[in-house]
């Protein structure tokens, strides 16, 4: 049976998994706006707590909460998708507007907050769901694991037959200069030199970006299929189906994101092993879909007082990864506090942990007076052409499941 799904309701088991992706982007954001231009400054100053916390990080967060957010943002589809078709509404107008104005939202992220904004190519990708909407279940399934496991290991196969890397359409770009606007050029100058950075990441490492997309896209599609199938809203009935995921998920996921993140840290790889590790990104989502339906099965059953802990920040998640990076500037670069240089790896996390915390400790207040966070408010009005109530008349009400 279908959830009796209503906008207004909210399931606290997504939200709360979708706080536990949020942590784990802003934890890698937090981490990307420093070592991405003085990593190796930190790396030969670094202290064994220091390297553990950067290894704790690789191996849980890198790439695998960016795959989960992917994951949510296909379950977000589904239901948007099958609350239409009950209600019969014009579900193509409709998210065509929400879509163009998630675009607006990175582009905006994208000048003024943090140069890593994942949103645009979300927003663009959101839109490639609306023809895929057609598919079959059989179909939505077999093409979003298609896309999350054969880019990958493709691309790693093309680099053993080919001996090299893929590269990119340019040579990768330096990150000295920018980083030196980031430190010292006012402001306008930052938001001038912040534009072009996903147009130069794209173009200066194009093969493992086309990965990434890729793998969004089909990362969508399984979200999106999951809503079908009715399982966000039953773990339950799914469960023997989702704890095979997490058996293999997990430790399969684990052990090849740390071949993949042997690259990140220094080690060199060449040849048949250098394609292995291109190959091993597979790892990555693979091991988010585990962690997504460990959590699930976990959430089903217990963990109430940790859900309604994580659920505003999840309900808030908008919100909350936009705050993350202005914060996150304002404290590193030169337009604000100037810190890029002063912190160690173990400080770079505690600075993203308390980010976390103290943006979920003001969605739990924010919560308590209005009905949505503040971006989460103007992107429904956007997308419904109509201004939504803003305080709230009542507690919000979790989703009644079926």
């Amino acid at each position: 049976m279908q959830p009796q799904f209503r906008r207004e309701q909210r399931d606290p088991m997504i939200d709360s998994i979708r706080a536990i992706a949020l942590l784990g982007v802003i934890v890698m954001n937090i981490g990307a706006m420093v070592m991405r231009f003085v990593g190796s400054e930190i790396m030969a100053d670094a202290t064994p707590v220091d390297l553990g916390a950067m290894l704790f990080d690789l191996a849980l967060f890198q790439g695998k909460a960016r795959s989960a957010f992917a994951f949510l943002f296909g379950v977000g589809f589904g239901i948007l998708l099958q609350r239409a078709e009950r209600e019969h509404t014009n579900f193509t107008a409709f998210y065509l507007r929400r879509m163009a104005a998630l675009i607006l939202f990175g582009l905006i992220n994208q000048a003024f907050f943090f140069w890593g904004d994942i949103l645009v190519l979300y927003g663009l990708l959101g839109m490639a769901m609306l023809p895929l909407r057609k598919l079959s279940d059989r179909s939505l399934l077999r093409s979003g694991l298609v896309l999350v496991l054969v880019p990958p290991l493709a691309t790693g196969l093309i680099e053993a037959l080919l001996g090299r890397p893929l590269g990119g359409l340019i040579p990768p770009a330096d990150s000295a200069p920018f980083f030196a606007t980031l430190m010292t050029g006012s402001y306008a100058e930052v938001v001038a030199a912040n534009l072009p950075q996903t147009v130069l990441r794209y173009a200066g490492d194009t093969a493992h970006m086309i990965v990434y997309a890729s793998g969004v896209l089909g990362l969508f599609m399984l979200g999106a299929w999951s809503v079908r199938k009715n399982i966000p809203f039953d773990a339950q009935a799914h469960q023997s189906q989702l704890r095979r995921i997490a058996l293999i998920g997990l430790p399969v996921g684990f052990v090849l994101g740390g071949v993949h993140a042997s690259r990140l840290i220094g080690i060199q790889a060449d040849g048949l092993f250098g394609a292995f590790v291109t190959a091993a990104y597979v790892g990555l989502p693979v091991m988010a879909l585990g962690a997504i339906s460990a959590l699930a099965l976990w959430f089903s059953t217990s963990a109430s007082r940790l859900q309604r802990l994580l659920a505003p920040a999840g309900r808030m998640a908008l919100t909350n990864y936009l705050a993350s990076g202005l914060l996150g500037g304002l404290v590193f670069y030169g337009y604000g506090l100037g810190l890029a240089r002063e912190f160690s790896g173990a400080g770079i996390n505690l600075l993203a942990l308390a980010l976390f915390v103290l943006l979920a400790l003001f969605s739990h207040a924010w919560l308590t007076r209005f009905r949505f966070g503040p971006a989460e408010w103007l992107w429904r009005c956007m997308s419904d052409l109509r201004l939504h109530p803003f305080r709230r008349a009542a507690p919000l009400q979790p989703l009644a499941r079926a």
